[in-house]
């Protein structure tokens, strides 16, 4: 801070840096004088020449790998074992719905802070 002090007494508010006047008026002319001349390249004409291998096999290469991707995916859908209710024995889906009915009133129990106690009061009262 005392260096900004410092520095406004010494040089003050005014701005240093001045551009004469009519300076960017011509300078694209002055400017574009100083540049050396390039001559202009014309690329040669590419008729009757064929395009590079890989160029031309780039299409092929796009759909056989959409095509492999496509195989995969239906391989590993294909793949992973089969959970549905259908395929289940009867016996091992009551079993598996008994635990999941006692696991989730076990659960609801905990989060209500209920205890065996509580509930044997509940079904007396009731």
């Amino acid at each position: 801070m005392n260096e900004e002090k410092y520095i406004e007494e010494r040089v003050g508010k005014r701005n240093p840096f001045l551009v004469p006047d009519g300076y960017f008026d011509s300078f694209t002319d002055r400017m574009m004088q100083q540049l050396p001349e390039r001559p202009v390249s014309v690329e040669p004409s590419r008729k009757g020449r064929k395009p590079a291998l890989m160029v031309r096999m780039r299409p092929w290469l796009y759909a056989a790998a959409c095509a492999l991707v496509l195989v995969v995916s239906v391989w590993l859908w294909q793949s992973q074992p089969d959970t549905s209710v259908a395929t289940q024995p009867a016996a091992q889906l009551a079993v598996q719905q008994e635990q999941t009915s006692d696991a989730t009133f076990d659960e609801a129990a905990d989060y209500m802070m209920i205890d065996n106690q509580d509930i044997y009061t509940y079904l007396a009262e009731n």
